[in-house]
């Protein structure tokens, strides 16, 4: 796992931002999606399927046992089904809005 260095730009501090992989290759439906981040973040498993919850457990932490500062790679982009293109889209939005808010969070996808 590699690690980079990001400045936090409200704050000035300088985060360690470990990468999490989420490999696309065989994701078919929203709970494919979820599945990957769970396993790659150590989410307990009754973490809750839907984006409440999940800002719940990246922005406010102490649910899952990975916590942020972290940068979300999506690999093998370019194989997701169909019926997860949605829900990966959704989740890269979420990502990205949460960054937008100061959390210590970032994604990045690779076809």
């Amino acid at each position: 796992m590699r690690q980079f260095a990001i400045r936090r730009a409200r704050s000035r501090r300088w985060f360690e931002m470990r990468e999490r992989v989420l490999d696309g290759r065989n994701w078919n439906t929203s709970d494919d999606v979820y599945d990957s981040f769970f396993k790659a973040v150590r989410a307990p498993e009754w973490h809750g399927r839907n984006f409440n919850a999940l800002i719940d457990s990246i922005e406010t932490g102490s649910i899952n046992e990975i916590g942020v500062p972290y940068r979300l790679i999506i690999t093998h982009n370019g194989t997701v089904g169909e019926g997860a293109r949605k829900m990966v889209s959704d989740f890269v939005d979420l990502i990205h809005e949460m960054k937008a808010r100061g959390c210590p969070v970032d994604i990045a996808i690779q076809e």
